[in-house]
């Protein structure tokens, strides 16, 4: 219907009108009526006139029987997309393997049905920078790739040191595979070690954007960095609510309950409307760094459900340009189980997945490391 460019919406309604066995001006007819229609495209508006009159217009020819239309990959009531918020039409949203719906799928009320989408890990950034942040301090987690390519994280509690500026030693963990049962102490014979590799500055120039500066292993670079926002952001505030059980919204750094019980992993929510971005920083079965994620949302008064997608590979941290993802020497990374967090209250919770077969729930509660944490609603 619609070559490379796209096209018009007037080439749209046409593709549709001849589809159906309508008359187009200059077109020949179309001797085989299409019974259903696929429209696998969308953009935000109304529903037009045009498309109404030629969609009411297919279904009275007679033959025509459905008009599916996706209903857009931009995270927002599918109301504002169309044609998939034309009446009469299926409006088509997307799943992940959990039975979730997917981090980039629109949704709502007009939502007709939702089917497995693409690659999940299409629609994530190759790597990114967690900031817990509480008072004059961030503790911060970097997931990136080491000079070998292989996917790598470090950690770093940075104090203030000026307005909006924050500094601290980077560091790298080696501890107890992710299914290590008992997790043993840190610092003990098994368990989880950090080593200085450098250190790092943040510096904001607004609540959104800023730079990162750092060294690693006698390499210096400076990365632009903004926040990365896939809905309505949470307001948060320091000291805010002294009974961290009555948090309305679950962002933080959170650990293994009780605190301190698996100390050398975490995994950070970024929690916005309802759905839960999460980082897992954590160690493979050779005890070297492993990161996994999960688009995870909200499956239940206060569950949140997706796959949990392993990155396995990608450009070293200071690669200049960083190849895209799905490019050649971009990140890679696939779907080695699902994830589910469950919370009892603003606190605690479980966090509950398989990897790779293996499977097991891990009551969590927030990591405080400068009391009394910040908390968002």
């Amino acid at each position: 219907m619609l070559g490379k460019c796209f096209g018009d919406d007037s080439d749209v309604v046409d593709g549709i009108a001849w589809a159906s066995g309508l008359s187009v001006p200059g077109v020949p007819a179309n001797p085989t009526p299409a019974q259903v229609i696929n429209l696998s495209f969308g953009e935000q508006g109304e529903c037009a006139p045009a498309y109404q009159q030629v969609i009411t217009s297919a279904f009275a020819h007679g033959v025509t029987r459905a008009i599916v239309a996706s209903a857009g990959n931009d995270r927002v009531d599918v109301a504002n997309n169309t044609p998939s918020n034309c009446p009469g039409v299926i409006s088509v949203g997307a799943t992940t393997s959990a039975g979730g719906r997917t981090s980039y799928s629109n949704f709502g009320a007009m939502m007709t049905i939702s089917a497995p989408g693409g690659d999940t890990f299409a629609h994530f950034d190759g790597w990114g920078i967690n900031f817990a942040h509480q008072g004059a301090q961030i503790f911060v987690s970097w997931f990136t790739y080491d000079l070998t390519g292989k996917a790598w994280w470090l950690v770093m509690s940075a104090g203030r040191t000026a307005h909006r500026v924050y500094t601290g030693t980077l560091f790298q963990g080696t501890g107890p595979s992710f299914d290590a049962v008992p997790f043993p102490p840190l610092g003990s014979p098994g368990g989880a070690a950090g080593l200085p590799v450098g250190n790092g500055t943040l510096a904001f120039t607004d609540a959104d954007n800023g730079t990162f500066t750092y060294t690693v292993h006698g390499i210096a670079q400076t990365k632009a960095i903004t926040r990365e926002t896939f809905g309505p952001l949470p307001a948060c505030a320091f000291g805010a609510q002294v009974n961290l059980a009555l948090a309305s919204n679950y962002q933080d750094l959170w650990w293994a309950a009780p605190a301190g019980s698996e100390a050398g992993w975490g995994i950070n929510l970024a929690h916005e409307a309802d759905t839960i971005f999460a980082t897992w920083y954590i160690y493979d079965h050779d005890h070297t760094p492993m990161w996994l994620v999960t688009t995870a949302v909200k499956s239940g008064v206060s569950s949140y459900t997706g796959d949990l997608i392993r990155l396995s590979s990608g450009p070293p941290f200071n690669s200049v340009p960083f190849p895209a993802i799905g490019s050649p020497g971009g990140a890679t990374g696939s779907v080695v189980g699902t994830a589910t967090l469950s919370f009892f209250d603003g606190n605690s919770g479980t966090f509950s997945y398989t990897v790779d077969g293996i499977a097991q729930s891990k009551s969590i509660t927030r990591e405080i490391f400068n009391s009394p944490g910040t908390v968002c609603h």
